[in-house]
């Protein structure tokens, strides 16, 4: 009969209690060379033996993190003939030897296993190239913009996948080192940190920056390796939490492309408004799917005002919650946005009896709004300012998941002609207060009524809609941002 294999359990980098897997197919070599650096032995160190037999010298990365843990029989175990390394000796050894890796040690520990194991490919000898990486999905928002301003800044551009595997990401190394590697949204950064560590190997600067909830994002990354990158955040109230997790968190806002949202003839003079926007978060329903918000606080949620039950008012109520690692945050996002389709609801539903609404977005806002004048979406980067030029208003409403946050509306609306009404967010002080007071509101009477006063001085309206412009013009541009990124990665 077979021996039953050992259980170890220890605690990974993130504090989670896991059982480390036995088994001689647990292990993968790498490399050449007369000398052998083990790793970690995993929980049986008898099973390097088959590895070890014709190395000239065995070495054996010691990992307080890791040795701390193990049983007394463990440490037994070990050959006295191996010799104990550093992670500083282990990183000097490397490349020039073989490597018996332990594999599930780079998932419970990747901040220690990833550098050093991006360190066995040979270090490039090419300078880096004035070049922009930008990982993302097809079709996804930001990265057009980014790819126009890297050409106004002299920086050519490469998109790569979203899910951007090891294999595809060394071969690309292997042709080129850019000047950066932009990641929005933790795009082309996988869980673990592998990716990161390879760039990091080769020389290439990283930058993040969440245009959506990062903590929200933050929840696939399993490694401590993030921390080491600059985050930049459109929303300045996660600078804050993301700092005290230890995060390098930078305040960035979004922009405006003049490429795709060239100034245009000035919008109408009527009263009508337009809202250009989803009914819902995009896949809502898998992202939540085990989160559940304690009803009391749901109701007393559904009783505030206007903005109030944003994601740090949720933040405030259940402070036991992990902002991270782990998906304890989700329940803050869940409560923020239910709260916010709410908001986003009784504005549109209020509103529609004030004015001659209309509402471009999916079917869904059939459902529910009965009766609204609803059309169907339109393509973001063709269509969508023809939308905001042919209205004589166009709303804003920012989902409370971004407590601070601004959209792409307070920037693309005014950029190519348009007027915009937006609810109050702090967001806005960025941007000179004169301007923000005169198109700010807190509850829908407050937008029918200032939409009115407006419609009635078209004078006025146009003053507005020309400083309005000229400032996002000025100041607010996606080649200003990429600029900031740039200065602070390199």
């Amino acid at each position: 009969m077979p021996a039953r294999p050992i259980r170890v359990k220890l605690k990974n980098e993130l504090g989670i209690s896991t059982s480390l897997p036995a088994g001689e197919q647990c292990f993968h070599l790498y490399g050449e060379g007369a000398d052998l650096l083990i790793t970690c032995p995993g929980p049986e160190p008898g099973l390097c033996a088959r590895h070890t037999g014709k190395a000239n010298r065995v070495f054996l990365l010691r990992v307080p993190e890791i040795d701390g843990q193990m049983p007394g029989s463990w440490h037994s175990a070990i050959p006295p003939e191996w010799h104990d390394v550093t992670l500083a000796q282990a990183r000097d050894l490397l490349p020039g030897m073989r490597v018996l890796h332990y594999t599930p040690a780079s998932r419970l520990f990747p901040s220690i296993f990833a550098p050093l194991l991006a360190r066995l490919r040979p270090l490039p000898q090419t300078p880096p190239a004035k070049s922009l990486w930008l990982p993302g999905p097809e079709n996804t928002l930001i990265i057009p913009e980014l790819v126009h301003a890297a050409k106004d800044l002299g920086y050519t551009s490469r998109l790569l996948p979203a899910n951007l595997a090891q294999q595809e990401l060394c071969r690309l190394l292997d042709q080129e080192r850019p000047g950066l590697f932009l990641s929005v949204n933790f795009h082309g950064l996988d869980p673990y940190g592998e990716n990161q560590a390879l760039l990091q190997a080769a020389g290439v600067p990283i930058a993040v920056w969440c245009v959506d909830n990062p903590l929200h994002l933050l929840t696939n990354q399993k490694n401590q390796l993030w921390k080491n990158l600059p985050l930049f955040v459109t929303d300045d109230w996660f600078v804050e939490p993301l700092c005290a997790l230890g995060a390098d968190a930078r305040h960035l806002p979004l922009a405006a492309s003049r490429r795709f949202f060239p100034p245009g003839p000035p919008c109408p003079t009527g009263e009508d408004l337009t809202f250009v926007g989803r009914s819902a978060f995009p896949d809502r329903d898998r992202f939540f799917a085990a989160c559940r918000v304690p009803r009391e606080l749901a109701e007393e949620a559904a009783r505030l005002p206007g903005r109030e039950a944003h994601f740090g008012w949720w933040r405030a109520k259940l402070p036991d919650h992990a902002l991270w690692p782990g998906n304890e945050v989700r329940v803050l996002g869940l409560g923020a946005e239910t709260a916010s389709a709410a908001w986003r609801q009784a504005c549109l539903a209020a509103l529609a009896k004030e004015t001659d609404l209309t509402i471009v977005g999916d079917e869904h806002w059939q459902t529910l709004l009965p009766g609204a004048k609803i059309l169907p979406p339109v393509d973001y980067y063709a269509g969508l300012a023809e939308i905001y030029r042919r209205a004589s208003f166009s709303l804003n409403l920012t989902s409370l998941l971004l407590p601070h946050g601004l959209t792409q509306r307070h920037f693309d609306v005014w950029a190519c002609g348009g007027f915009l009404l937006t609810d109050d967010t702090p967001g806005m002080k960025i941007f000179p207060q004169e301007l923000a007071r005169a198109v700010t509101f807190a509850s829908p009477s407050e937008a029918a009524k200032l939409l009115r006063s407006l419609a009635a001085d078209p004078g006025e309206k146009e003053e507005l809609r020309r400083a309005w412009q000229e400032h996002i013009v000025a100041e607010h541009d996606y080649s200003a941002r990429l600029r900031i990124i740039l200065a602070a990665s390199l």
